[in-house]
């Protein structure tokens, strides 16, 4: 019996013992890989992580990792975005307790746009934001609505937890509600290059399907650019602005192959002509089809892309991003016209 006992303390205190070496074992890796990851991402040691995310930012095979952290103070969030473990963006901003954002591509160019939800429980701010010279801009701030498939034709007011994703087509076109005239009653930022907050649409759950919007004018589907210049204020400042801009000024042309059964023939090819002259600008396209000639105001400028809309028709949209010396063209009227989505290489004169 005694030799038994014996035995029996001695197999527990083996037990214990590589129990310990176990737990020291995955100690010593846990604190391995901490030590590589900060190696790794070279972030500022008195710093707190609260996120690391793998996303894909520029729509190509590879993800990306975005690592969130803030200061011990909580007074900034600081966000490092990595590819191929080498920092291409860093954002600060003031630390909020709601913090969510989704990344989808909103102007065709495989560049996705930053969707936020950023603010406290008695106030949240929606905003859409484009990353310009590696700093975030805003570009529209919004209101959400949440569409349920559990409450059909009920507008939901959109909490940022209850949010699955944007409501986006294959034109890249938002689901919108303008001209309401919404009085919110919580803290939150109105631009003043704004007139109203758009309503924009979201899918999702909710958590509060009591959170009805009772009044709200007929949804449509638009772009973003469409949508920014339907809210700004009327007060001139983007014409101003785009009149002063004087880089986007000249004549860009450019051929495309405008039937591509005759490529080997020059009727098959079309001419795009493009004239943009302050705040102002005439569109042509020739070719063996057609003959089309519009007139354009700007819209938006920045240092790497103007956006233009036909005079009479602000839906259609006209597009000119600038990559180095190279100039690419988008158009939601070529593409209607022309019966395919495509880009098209102008050079300026």
């Amino acid at each position: 019996m005694k030799r038994n006992v014996i035995f029996y303390l001695a197999l527990c205190m083996l037990g214990f013992s590589c129990k310990e070496n176990r737990n020291l074992t995955v100690k010593n890796a846990a604190a391995d890989i901490n030590v590589k990851n900060e190696n790794k991402y070279n972030i500022p040691s008195d710093l707190k992580i609260q996120s690391q995310e793998e996303v894909n930012i520029d729509g190509d095979p590879e993800k990306e990792v975005i690592i969130t952290e803030s200061d011990s103070a909580a007074t900034n969030t600081h966000e490092f975005w990595f590819k191929n473990d080498k920092l291409i963006y860093q954002f600060t901003y003031p630390w909020a307790s709601i913090n969510k954002k989704w990344l989808v591509d909103l102007d065709n160019d495989d560049k996705k746009e930053i969707v936020r939800a950023q603010g406290y429980e008695d106030g949240v701010d929606y905003a859409i934001y484009d990353i310009v010279d590696n700093q975030q801009k805003p570009v529209l701030y919004f209101n959400p609505v949440l569409q349920d498939s559990r409450f059909p034709g009920v507008y939901l007011w959109a909490y940022p937890n209850d949010i699955t994703e944007l409501i986006l087509n294959p034109q890249k076109e938002l689901q919108v509600s303008l001209n309401n005239n919404y009085q919110r009653d919580d803290e939150h930022i109105v631009p003043d290059n704004q007139k109203e907050l758009p309503f924009i649409f979201f899918k999702g759950q909710t958590k509060q399907p009591d959170m009805r919007i009772s009044k709200m004018n007929q949804p449509q589907s638009m772009t973003l650019a469409t949508i920014v210049n339907s809210v700004r204020n009327n007060d001139g400042t983007l014409a101003k602005t785009a009149q002063s801009d004087k880089q986007w000024i000249g004549n860009y042309t450019g051929r495309f192959l405008r039937m591509k059964e005759e490529s080997g023939d020059p009727r098959g090819w079309g001419q795009i002509s493009v004239k943009i002259d302050g705040s102002s600008a005439k569109f042509q396209l020739d070719s063996y089809v057609e003959n089309l000639k519009k007139d354009l105001i700007v819209i938006n400028t920045t240092p790497d892309e103007i956006t233009l809309a036909e005079k009479d028709n602000k839906n259609s949209v006209f597009t000119i991003s600038k990559n180095k010396s190279k100039y690419v063209l988008k158009s939601s009227f070529i593409d209607k016209t022309v019966g395919e989505t495509s880009s098209y290489e102008l050079e300026k004169k």
